[in-house]
């Protein structure tokens, strides 16, 4: 059961990117004191998670591993469960990077917390070798909404300022079914930049994926039924203005007929690395992937984005057309 409740503390310290708790500070996050023990970057980071585990493997090309020693303490009134999946890390690219599925270094932050009690242990993540001005996010999966959530600085010195004006102004690229975007035409919403960079089908789909993180127990871009793989590159972008941190949902883009209309039975895939999915801070830019598994009996060649709505606002479909 998710635990409730309402800020209690009068600083603000912590609460975003440009004022982060420092390196080695205790900061109240909700019912829980943490502070950063130690960190681990760099080969040492890569030689402790892949001795934590005979299933950890190396980091994929371009990436590397960061283990965060953490002390915890519960100070509510009610057990409080802590692991790695509470826990993510940006840095100054904006984007946000968790390590799932993998073992942390001994002994891994992998407790219930009763009242009172404190503990130490480890969290990892995978990130970009290129990330800098790193950050520590605590936003607990057990304490409901984001009244608890907290930054924390595991470099000395970091931060990272809200940005003061919008990546790019919104266009009306794409918003009709009939003048869909092409590859290369990037069309902006109030909150996103969405520009097609790439199409791959069929086999060739196939073997982008990297079956350490995805699609496993797939034997074939071919299923029985006669359907086929389609992978879309994509490129986006959090173009809004501030320091709040967007998501971009997995079901953001979904395969639709010559009408715009959602195709029925198309099933979304695990994508190559890296996924378009996850967190965005304003001014964040990754270039991901998504994969369908198309019905043989189904022509298409046109896709719709349409995130999560949370605000009227957000409400701006946009349609793709990948030949």
């Amino acid at each position: 059961m998710a635990q409730d409740g309402t800020p209690t503390t009068i600083s603000s310290i912590g609460l975003t990117r440009a004022d982060p708790a420092p390196l080695g500070a205790t900061v109240q996050a909700g019912p829980v004191e943490l502070r950063v023990v130690d960190v681990l970057s760099g080969p040492d980071a890569v030689a402790a998670v892949l001795a934590a585990s005979p299933s950890n493997v190396e980091p994929r090309e371009g990436m590397t591993y960061v283990a965060v020693n953490l002390s915890a303490r519960n100070s509510g009134s009610q057990p409080l469960w802590l692991d790695n999946d509470d826990f993510a890390m940006t840095g100054d690219s904006g984007l946000v990077w968790r390590f799932l599925g993998a073992q942390p270094p001994d002994p891994a932050l992998n407790v219930t917390l009763n009242p009172g009690e404190t503990t130490e242990g480890w969290v990892a993540f995978g990130i970009s070798n290129e990330e800098s001005s790193l950050l520590l996010i605590f936003d607990s999966l057990e304490i409901g909404g984001s009244w608890a959530d907290r930054v924390l600085a595991i470099q000395d010195g970091a931060q990272i300022a809200d940005l003061s004006q919008r990546a790019a102004a919104p266009n009306d690229a794409g918003s009709d079914v009939a003048t869909a975007a092409g590859i290369g035409e990037a069309a902006v919403t109030d909150q996103w930049s969405v520009e097609l960079l790439d199409v791959v089908t069929d086999a060739a789909a196939f073997d982008l994926v990297d079956y350490r993180t995805g699609a496993l127990g797939v034997g074939d871009a071919t299923g029985e039924d006669g359907s086929v793989w389609i992978a879309l590159r994509f490129r986006i972008q959090n173009v809004a203005a501030g320091g709040e941190l967007a998501y971009f949902p997995a079901n953001a883009f979904v395969l639709v007929d010559d009408a715009g209309d959602p195709l029925l039975d198309v099933a979304t895939l695990t994508p190559p690395r890296p996924d378009a999915a996850g967190g965005y801070y304003p001014g964040a830019l990754r270039d991901g992937w998504v994969m369908f598994d198309v019905p043989l009996d189904y022509t298409t060649a046109m896709v719709r984005f349409l995130p999560f709505a949370h605000t009227a606002t957000s409400l701006d479909p946009r349609f793709f057309a990948f030949g």
